[in-house]
C-alpha cells in the first residue's frame, strides 16, 4: 500500500498535514475508490457500477476538480467545477456501455478549504474555513480533544431507518440492506444531486478524517477514533486505519485521508464550542431535486 503525503502552510501559519491511501481490499476484482488529496481539496469518491463503471465515474468526477488544485478556489468556484464534474459522471450512462449491474455512479465527501469565507476572528483578522461536503455514504469525521465526530450524515436506506427509529447503529451495521444509498452522482439519476455543505473552522489543533465505506462499514466509530488518536502522524494513522479495515474482512475497497491542522509555535489555540452533526444541512452546494409531493 503506497500512502501519500503533503504539508501545506496558511498565511497566518497554521500548517495542513496530511496522508492518504487506497486499497483494493480482500474481496474486490477492482479498486473502484478514488481520492483527491492536494490543498485546497481533501476528497474521497467511492464509484459503483459493473466492470469498469464505478472506476470510471469516481476517476472522473475528481478528474474533473483536479486542475482546480494549488490555487485558491471560492464557494462559488467549487460550486461550478462540482456542477460541471456531476454533469460528465452522468454522461458516462450514455458514453460507456460495459456495465452490467447498474449505472455508473459515485459518492463524494471530504473537505476544500476556501479563499474567501468571509469569517473574522476576535482580532479582526479573516481567517480560513473547510467546506465540508457530502453526497452517499462516504465520510468526514474531525478528531478533537480525543473526541470523534462525524460531520457528514450518510444518504442511505439504513441512515433513515436509524434516524426513524426503526433500527439500532449495530442493527444497520449487519443490515442485509446497508450498502444501498439513496442519494449518489450519476447511478441512474436523472437530475443533478444534492449535495450536502457545512463550514468548519480551520482551528488547531484538529485531525480530519475522509475515508470511503469499505473503513467505517469495516470498522466502528470506537476503533476508528483510537486509531486516530493513537498515532502521531496521519501518515501512521491511515496505515493503522487501512490495515485494520483489511484484518476485518477488508469486504470492500478502502481509501482513507487524514489531515492535521497544527499551529505555529507562537500562536494561541482558537477556542470554538463542541460541535456535533448537525441535525440538518444548513446549505446544498447544488441545486436540490424536486421536492416529494408529501412531507415525509
Amino acid at each position: 500500500m503506497e500512502i501519500e503525503t503533503g504539508t501545506w502552510t496558511f498565511a497566518h501559519g497554521e500548517t495542513l498535514h496530511w496522508a492518504a491511501a487506497t486499497d483494493i481490499g480482500l474481496k474486490r476484482a477492482e479498486n473502484q475508490d478514488s481520492f483527491l488529496a492536494t490543498p485546497p481539496f481533501f476528497l474521497v469518491a467511492d464509484g459503483m457500477g459493473g466492470h469498469a463503471g464505478g472506476k470510471q465515474a469516481s476517476a472522473t468526477l475528481l478528474g474533473h476538480i483536479k486542475p482546480l488544485t494549488g490555487t485558491d478556489v471560492s464557494l462559488p468556484v467549487v460550486r461550478e467545477s462540482l456542477e460541471a464534474a456531476c454533469e460528465e459522471v452522468m454522461g458516462l450512462v450514455e458514453a460507456n456501455i460495459d456495465y452490467t449491474i447498474s449505472p455508473p455512479g459515485t459518492t463524494l465527501t471530504g473537505l476544500v478549504v476556501l479563499d474567501s469565507p468571509g469569517e473574522y476572528a476576535a482580532d479582526g483578522s479573516e481567517t480560513a474555513q473547510f467546506l465540508v461536503l457530502n453526497v452517499g455514504d462516504s465520510r468526514t469525521y474531525v478528531l478533537r480533544e480525543g473526541l470523534l465526530t462525524r460531520l457528514t450524515r450518510d444518504h442511505s436506506q439504513v441512515a433513515e431507518m436509524v434516524e426513524a427509529g426503526m433500527l439500532t447503529v449495530e442493527e444497520a451495521r449487519v443490515w442485509p440492506t446497508r450498502s444501498v444509498i439513496t442519494r449518489a452522482i450519476g447511478a441512474g439519476q436523472a437530475g443533478l444531486p444534492q449535495i450536502d455543505t457545512w463550514t468548519y473552522p480551520v482551528a488547531t489543533p484538529r485531525r480530519f478524517l475522509v475515508c470511503s465505506d469499505g473503513l467505517h462499514s469495516m470498522i466502528d466509530d470506537g476503533a476508528i477514533g483510537r486509531a486516530l488518536g493513537e498515532h502521531s502522524t496521519p501518515e501512521a494513522a491511515v496505515n493503522s486505519l487501512v490495515n485494520l479495515a483489511l484484518q476485518a474482512g477488508g469486504h470492500d475497497n478502502v481509501t482513507a485521508i487524514v489531515v492535521d491542522v497544527t499551529a505555529p509555535e507562537s500562536a494561541s489555540t482558537p477556542t470554538e464550542s463542541a460541535q456535533s452533526a448537525p441535525p440538518e444541512p444548513p446549505g446544498s452546494l447544488l441545486p436540490p431535486p424536486p421536492p416529494p409531493d408529501s412531507e415525509g
